[in-house]
């Protein structure tokens, strides 16, 4: 595939290039726009682990400054048998750099992360799916790991995110989104960091959003009885169910990582559903390679005005990320202006999501959406300037001829602009 379309591409990667620097405008889209001058950030198209943190920084394998920039491909939460559209390796490959043997430029859009997040179901892993035969917890364990693998082989690091919990077993099917993690996270974490301790790329966030007030960050921290806590459940098709059940700390979590040896850096979101980390002055994590994570969405508290008192100011004294973020207005500047400042706090991010779940209109922006379909085409405004911030970053010339390419063949798609 490679050999077969190498001229054409060298061809057409100068023309394109030509194009661009000549005239300054390759095209009048969004989408297209690049920035021209190169940015003093850290960057790495690949992944480069085993990571380590040292004081507010996160070290790669040569111990030298590493952000963590790409997509969550959502789905493994809800879909035991990865049924949720395609996860090839050709399509996993689309979220990276386009480079060697897997280039295939036909594919589709090459995104140009290093990054991809996995959210799990901890049901699935522990106990299948609640009497269903073809989900079995070695299937999903199995199913996870091949995917985990084929990310790894394509140089790209893995977050593995606990998105679902059972509260110790009220909860079915792939799960629910409970205000904490239960005594089986632990269980859990326990045996995923087992399987992957041995992976350099490989990171581990121990909870997605817990949504806790940060006035019960004790309970963040240690755990605590959770009483009537109103969760959407997936065994009842989005349903709300009254849980109540006894929660673990984001300590307790660390810990049981630990325990089985495995020295990854392990993600810990804040309260208020990930992002407000304003108590860990106080209730800070005890332990190594621990990286703090904000989860901003464009709610109410928790818009460019709130961005410093919620986790900013925390970037001089802890390794920081932004591991899950997104807008539902159908529009971009919310992200727009976050990436901006993330940038300038030289913190790395991961989109919310890249996978389809709807093909147009509002549904789109209220997932919301990085793409349209499974060839990796931008959703309109969000995405596109996500895949615009993405390509934006690197910095050897080839690659760009190559993700230049990659935009003309979403343009032809009928990518928004």
């Amino acid at each position: 595939m490679i050999r077969n379309r190498l001229a054409w591409m060298i061809v057409a990667g100068l023309v394109v290039w030509g194009i661009f620097f000549w005239s300054g405008q390759l095209c009048t889209g969004k989408v297209f726009a690049r920035t021209t001058q190169p940015r003093v950030l850290p960057y790495s198209a690949t992944a480069h682990g085993p990571y380590s943190v040292k004081g507010n920084q996160i070290l790669d394998a040569d111990g030298k400054p590493y952000l963590f920039h790409g997509v969550a491909r959502d789905g493994l939460e809800y879909d035991c048998e990865g049924q949720a559209g395609p996860y090839t390796r050709q399509s996993l490959a689309l979220m990276g750099t386009p480079s060697g043997k897997d280039l295939d430029i036909n594919a589709g859009s090459y995104w140009g992360g290093n990054t991809v997040r996995l959210p799990l179901s901890q049901n699935f892993w522990l106990k299948g799916g609640s009497g269903d035969a073809n989900c079995t917890s070695a299937r999903y364990q199995a199913l996870v790991k091949r995917i985990v693998d084929d990310l790894a082989s394509l140089q790209l690091n893995v977050i593995l995110d606990l998105h679902w919990v059972g509260a110790n077993g009220q909860v079915g099917k792939g799960g629910a989104e409970a205000a904490m993690p239960d005594t089986d996270s632990v269980t859990f974490w326990q045996q995923v960091a087992k399987v992957y301790k041995e992976y350099p790329d490989v990171l581990f966030e121990l909870y997605n959003e817990p949504h806790i007030s940060p006035q019960k960050a004790v309970c963040w921290l240690h755990g605590c009885m959770i009483t009537n806590d109103k969760a959407r459940s997936n065994d009842c098709n989005g349903c709300f169910k009254y849980l109540t059940y006894q929660a673990v700390g984001m300590q307790r979590l660390v810990d049981a990582v630990r325990q089985v040896g495995a020295k990854n850096l392990v993600l810990v979101a804040g309260t208020n559903w990930g992002y407000d980390l304003t108590h860990l002055p106080t209730y800070a994590v005890q332990g190594e390679n621990i990286v703090y994570d904000a989860h901003p969405y464009n709610y109410w508290g928790k818009q460019p005005a709130d961005w410093y008192a919620g986790f900013g100011k925390f970037a001089a004294a802890y390794p920081l990320m932004v591991s899950e973020f997104g807008s539902y207005d159908c529009g971009s500047n919310y992200v727009e202006q976050l990436l901006a400042y993330l940038d300038t706090l030289h913190v790395g991010w991961v989109a919310w999501t890249w996978a389809v779940a709807a093909s147009s209109g509002d549904q789109v922006c209220s997932i919301p959406q990085l793409v349209t379909d499974y060839r990796g085409t931008p959703s309109k405004s969000m995405g596109s300037a996500i895949y615009q911030h993405l390509h934006s970053y690197v910095r050897d010339p080839g690659t760009q001829w190559l993700l230049m390419i990659s935009d003309l063949r979403a343009f032809k798609r009928g990518a928004p602009r």
